[in-house]
């Protein structure tokens, strides 16, 4: 029982120092264990490496067991020489530059401790002053760090006794997790954090110490656990991600992929062989080759029976996935996956970079239209501008499909390197919606300049409370407006490298492009049976009435002195030029040009 004598002296006696307990021993063997890595946890990591994301090890293994495991999964990139252990100083001495170097990072050798390291030049003291050259040797790869939880505890008490001279840090606060949340605890690990690869001996306050410390350093994280232990961490985390741990599915999913690998590697050798052999000689006769093929049916069939049972254990492995109870980890975590497989983390940048970039087209979507409708409604409605029943619900039809459409893209299988916008409310998206505005306030003003001299001035529809009437300004402004709309889901959709291009987005490819093409066969009257549809005004054939450029009807048809007049004038001059059809193709056209190369223009600037 636990109030036994005898138990609390071999307590005691446990505790002790190896050197007294490893006495009198009679050696009997080596046990050797081995806990097989995940199939795919080293191409995860390096996926994840390759989009620029620091991927780091919590663990409450041995520090050695912890950075070889590290290095097998390429979470440590140097040699066993070039990782180093966050050591604690029993003498307190000083570097070479004068700093009190509490903390030093020795060489994961322990072979080469204490004097020893610090002699051959191999300690290098972890300083404010030695920041910039620790920073520099991960950066370039030169080093890798690790750091136990009895370190990193001992670095917290330090920090904090340094923010409060004369005073213990164990009379300040409590106990060690008390410690570690102390505010001076918490700016020192800050600065600590950034430079470890390999957390080991991480108890579950320890963990979540880490990556509040990682939060407080400006990062954000993503924690990946499956056990009790890691509950504090996932919930300090900005994503927490638990998967499930069954060894026994495990090994059988390992031992089934294990066989597909050897006998397709078998065959692929046999392949070699034949080809090889088929080189040096040909076939002797047609009946020895038939006794050849013949003879090989059998280890065919034998093959393909291995890898169909395999496949079998797969599927019932995957099958029996759905059925393992979750543990605490995922009540914890917002994020549970039904997987033994870390690749989840990678799959939920993934789509979530595309979800966030989905939105923020969206977003930049609707705020053009509104920015677009607003101009209809308030200086475009003084000028009598309307629109038809059966144009207001074509338009509704339209915009909603390419809106579900916008939304059936798929992110791509590489993580990219940049990073997306990170709110709706950011530079990038707010310039981009005001230059594309811009263009279209451009465009729509331009197209209402050169039609408005073909509107009656007695027309009862051009009242801004009128009927709708279909004349020359109506069925202009209407194909530009709807230009503009279209155009918005062209130049916002963001394609690479979040999310498949536009091209691959066949739906909406497709849609966008029967827009553009209803547009300019109603804009080019090719169909006239499909502008009456529309309720289109057939549109002029000829320049402007001459009467309208001599500016002798009317105070408000007379030539204007100002900018707008000289505009106007250039305006009606090209038209007489080139013909109405044309000039608003042309002027379309160009819409759909400049909004494309300004939102290139824009994303290139940002991502540099």
């Amino acid at each position: 029982g636990p109030n036994n004598p005898s138990n609390h002296g071999l307590l005691s006696k446990w505790k002790s120092s190896r050197a007294n307990v490893e006495q009198k021993l009679t050696f009997a063997g080596l046990l050797v264990m081995d806990s097989p890595l995940k199939a795919d946890s080293a191409r995860v990591v390096r996926e994840l490496r390759a989009g620029d994301q620091n991927v780091v090890m919590v663990t409450g293994d041995a520090v050695l067991t912890a950075a070889e495991v590290a290095r097998r999964v390429g979470i440590v990139d140097a040699s066993q020489e070039c990782t180093y252990e966050l050591c604690c100083r029993e003498d307190d001495g000083k570097d070479l530059s004068g700093d009190r170097a509490k903390f030093a990072f020795r060489p994961l050798d322990h072979g080469v401790v204490g004097e020893e390291a610090k002699a051959e030049g191999k300690e290098l003291p972890y300083t404010p002053s030695n920041l910039p050259k620790l920073e520099a040797l991960v950066s370039k790869g030169m080093a890798n760090f690790c750091v136990t939880g009895d370190v990193l505890t001992k670095l917290a008490i330090h920090a904090v006794e340094q923010a409060t001279p004369g005073k213990s840090a164990l009379a300040i606060v409590a106990d060690d997790r008390a410690v570690l949340n102390h505010p001076a605890a918490k700016s020192a690990l800050s600065n600590l954090v950034p430079l470890i690869a390999v957390f080991a001996r991480h108890a579950p306050r320890h963990k979540e110490a880490v990556v509040a410390a990682f939060n407080a350093s400006g990062h954000h994280t993503l924690m990946c656990g499956d056990g009790t232990n890691d509950v504090g961490a996932l919930k300090q985390a900005h994503v927490g991600v638990s998967i499930i741990s069954v060894p026994d599915l495990e090994a059988k999913q390992r031992n089934a992929n294990d066989t597909i690998s050897a006998v397709k590697a078998q065959e692929k050798r046999e392949r070699k062989k034949k080809a090889k052999k088929n080189n040096k000689e040909s076939l002797s006769s047609s009946s020895s080759s038939s006794r050849s093929k013949t003879s090989k049916k059998p280890k065919r069939s034998s093959r393909e029976e291995q890898i169909k049972r395999s496949l079998q254990a797969l599927a019932e492995a995957e099958d029996e996935l759905n059925f393992v109870s979750l543990g605490n980890a995922s009540v914890a975590s917002p994020f549970t996956s039904r997987k033994t497989s870390v690749r989840c983390c990678k799959d939920l940048l993934q789509q979530g970079r595309c979800t966030l970039v989905t939105m923020i087209q969206i977003y930049k979507i609707l705020g053009v239209q509104c920015l677009v409708n607003a101009l209809v409604l308030t200086k475009l409605h003084q000028k009598g501008v309307k629109q038809g029943d059966r144009q207001l619900t074509a338009v509704g039809i339209v915009v909603s499909v390419l809106f579900l459409f916008v939304t059936r893209g798929k992110p791509l299988p590489k993580l990219a390197t940049q990073k997306p916008p990170s709110s709706v409310l950011s530079t990038e998206t707010l310039l981009s919606m005001m230059v594309q505005f811009a263009v279209h306030f451009a465009a729509i003003m331009s197209v209402t300049f050169m039609s408005d001299v073909y509107v009656d001035p007695y027309d009862p529809s051009i009242v801004p409370d009128g009927p709708f009437h279909p004349n020359t300004l109506n069925t202009a402004t209407f194909l530009i407006t709807v230009l503009a709309s279209v155009n918005a889901f062209l130049v916002n959709y963001r394609g690479r490298p979040f999310m498949e291009d536009l091209v691959h987005n066949k739906l909406l490819f497709r849609s966008i492009q029967g827009c553009y093409f209803v547009l300019f066969v109603c804009a080019t009257e090719v169909f006239p049976p499909l502008n009456q549809l529309m309720q289109l005004s057939p549109l002029p054939s000829s320049g402007p009435p001459l009467f309208h450029l001599d500016g002798v009807v009317g105070e408000g048809s007379a030539v204007r002195s100002d900018v707008f007049g000289t505009v106007h004038d250039t305006l009606l001059q090209a038209v007489r030029l080139v013909g109405f059809r044309t000039m608003l193709c042309l002027i379309m056209c160009l819409d759909t040009a400049l909004v494309a190369m300004a939102e290139k223009c824009i994303r290139s600037a940002f991502e540099d």
